[in-house]
């Protein structure tokens, strides 16, 4: 549509607003040394089975920001499922990682507004993370991360193979192109991330 009239690579800013009620909830979470030097957001869950990636994994990258970016993660969740995906990570991250207090999207926004880095696959806190100009590891398998990464150059899109099929039989299938994504993929995407110098966020 934009190129239409003339316009091929616009500036794109999403300009998503604080939430004054928000940002108390999430400042009083967030209050003590331990978040103070930055903090990595995990979000275990998605929309589809298939684009599920295991617990022990995620629980494999908080370990490693712990031990090897002194960054803690907070691990969050949406509804019952979610919270067992969630406290199998924070169970199994040695002390690196803590479950974040449920959430309303505002909520998660401020908290994601605040992190240093995102992990997660396709769904949607990964493209709040993105709106709220936080860099992101994205990991896909039933969707092609050109189309569905988060937008902008600041992030890291993995992607083994794609899972293809229609979107009844992408839906339905089974996990096995995200399990074809290993920690070790997940870690050095978020050590690409954590090792550049981040520009300063507008106000």
């Amino acid at each position: 549509l934009l190129r239409s009239l003339g316009i091929e690579t616009p500036t794109v800013r999403f300009d998503l607003p604080t939430n004054s009620a928000a940002q108390p909830i999430i400042d009083a979470f967030l209050r003590g040394p331990r978040f103070a030097a930055g903090f990595a957001v995990i979000n275990p869950g998605a929309g589809w089975d298939s684009r599920l990636w295991p617990t022990d994994r995620f629980a494999r990258v908080a370990r490693y920001l712990g031990d090897q970016r002194h960054t803690p993660s907070v691990v969050v969740w949406a509804g019952s499922r979610e919270q067992i995906w969630a406290k199998e990570i924070v169970d199994g991250s040695r002390g690196h990682a803590v479950l974040a207090p449920r959430t309303s999207l505002p909520e998660l926004a401020e908290l994601l507004r605040r992190a240093a880095l995102f992990v997660g696959s396709d769904t949607g806190p990964l493209h709040i993370a993105a709106a709220v100009d936080t860099p992101c590891v994205s990991l896909h398998g039933t969707t092609r991360r050109e189309q569905s990464g988060p937008y902008g150059s600041q992030h890291v899109a993995l992607q083994s193979y794609y899972q293809s099929g229609t979107s009844r039989q992408r839906r339905s299938a089974e996990n096995d192109a995200m399990l074809a994504i290993s920690a070790e993929q997940v870690c050095a995407a978020c050590d690409q991330i954590l090792g550049r110098e981040r520009p300063s966020r507008a106000a």
